[in-house]
């Protein structure tokens, strides 16, 4: 009974993975997690005059959610810094790569516009709508 050599196929252990692929589908979580955390935060808003009780209901979810987002976020860049070390699917790294960029820039893009700039303009002080309309309701 003999020590018999590994096959090369057990021997490379992690490093034989599809880190393209994981990457990909880490990427892929990352902008689900992204839409679920905008979801919960529409789920949020409560009527006027509730207070933050909306938010504090759905605050433990948040966090979870925000959690696991920036987890999946992380192993989608290692991920993909192995797939182009191991050569194991670069595409897929790439395309990973590229869509947390373009998540980035999504995320990014309202903070570089000025809270001074708006569509309709600003009223000078806070007025109730109906002042602002003409019509009282």
């Amino acid at each position: 009974m003999g020590d018999v050599p590994a096959s090369p196929a057990v021997r490379r252990g992690w490093r034989g993975w599809a880190w393209g692929w994981i990457a990909l589908g880490a990427a892929i979580a990352v902008w689900c997690g992204v839409f679920l955390q905008v979801v919960l935060m529409f789920a949020s808003v409560g009527s006027p005059g509730d207070g933050d009780n909306a938010l504090r209901s759905v605050m433990p979810m948040l966090l979870v959610t925000l959690s696991l987002t920036g987890t999946a976020a992380l192993s989608c860049v290692i991920a993909s810094v192995l797939a182009f070390r191991l050569r194991r699917q670069p595409a897929g790294g790439g395309v990973a790569l590229a869509l947390l960029a373009l998540l980035l820039v999504v995320l990014v893009i309202p903070s570089l516009v000025p809270s001074t700039s708006s569509v309709v303009g600003r009223l000078s002080a806070p007025t109730p709508i109906w002042q602002v309309t003409g019509v009282q309701g």
